[in-house]
């Protein structure tokens, strides 16, 4: 049996990592000026910024790394990204253009 429908966006994700996730929005795709945080040339900022600027709120206390990773690794659309050390953290780009192939 085949599915058609596209899946609703964070469906899976509890009110609280919907929170986190604008909350990460804001923090690196939208960059706001209440938060300056270094982001570097690839997009990605310091995983541990991220963290203490997490902890310094009274609305996120609770969220830790283990939260982060959950809502990165919550099957649907996957809006950020931790790089393969587990030092940095990016917005994924909405639109990525896939790798041309030459024959």
């Amino acid at each position: 049996m085949e599915n058609h429908e596209m899946p609703q966006e964070n469906t899976t994700l509890s009110p609280r990592l919907i929170k986190l996730s604008k909350f990460l929005a804001l923090l690196l795709v939208h960059r706001s000026m209440r938060f300056p945080i270094p982001i570097d040339e690839e997009g990605y900022a310091s995983l541990q910024q991220v963290l203490h600027i997490l902890k310094g709120l009274p609305n996120f206390r609770w969220a830790g790394r283990g939260d982060v990773e959950t809502l990165i690794n919550t099957p649907g659309r996957r809006r950020f990204e931790i790089d393969d050390q587990g030092t940095r953290i990016r917005a994924r780009p909405r639109h990525e253009i896939p790798e041309s192939t030459e024959d």
